[in-house]
């Protein structure tokens, strides 16, 4: 994920948390950013477990067909 991304994406969900705080809507925010949160970890879980499987896999060499 790219970091401007994630920067952006935080950016707009503090904007969104002061409109709500605003109108005494405090929760909404907090389960965003449990939301997002749990997606950023998931795939960095995701792609450190991928890896790992990669790694522990020998590669398969192809057959020497001019020999």
């Amino acid at each position: 994920m790219k970091i401007a991304l994630v920067i952006i994406l935080s950016f707009f969900l503090l904007v969104i948390s002061y409109f709500l705080y605003q109108k005494s809507l405090g929760a909404i925010p907090f389960l965003l950013a449990s939301i997002v949160l749990f997606y950023l970890v998931y795939y960095i879980y995701t792609k450190n477990s991928r890896e790992e499987e990669d790694e522990q896999q020998p590669e398969k060499e192809e057959p020497n067909k001019f020999k």
